[in-house]
């Protein structure tokens, strides 16, 4: 059976939308992956950069709100901030709600490249941590 995943932050526009992509790429047909916002926001165009650099795209990526999703049963929710985790509303399905802390790249200031420094940076932990989650949930063989 399908699993059904949702990542959630604040307003939708960097982890989460790295989270989506690399859960779709390491989860395949086996689980189906939401991400939304508390609220929505604006796509952060580092974000996109930093996905492009690892060779995931998600230019068509828009930020939503979670109550824009036409779904509302999950198996698991993640999300990157504890705040956000707090937060969480009471989801149909009863899903596992799992913490995985990440500094919020878009709180890095400066100059672009060290900016992108730290998207890459955050990049590379979401998907090493979307890699570990699917193979420690799922039983995935190909």
């Amino acid at each position: 059976m399908v699993k059904k995943v949702l990542v959630l932050s604040d307003k939708n526009v960097a982890r989460s939308q790295m989270a989506e992509k690399w859960l779709d790429y390491y989860g395949k047909r086996h689980i189906e992956v939401w991400s939304a916002g508390l609220e929505k926001g604006s796509i952060q165009v580092l974000a996109q950069k930093a996905m492009a650099e690892a060779i995931m795209d998600i230019p068509e990526y828009k930020s939503k709100a979670l109550d824009e999703l036409n779904q509302n049963t999950f198996d698991f929710v993640l999300c990157f901030d504890k705040e956000v985790e707090n937060k969480v509303p009471v989801l149909n399905g009863n899903p596992k709600i799992l913490l995985f802390e990440l500094p919020d790249p878009a709180n890095v200031e400066g100059e672009e490249n060290v900016r992108l420094q730290a998207y890459n940076a955050v990049c590379n932990a979401v998907d090493d941590i979307c890699f570990s989650f699917v193979q420690d949930n799922f039983q995935i063989v190909e």
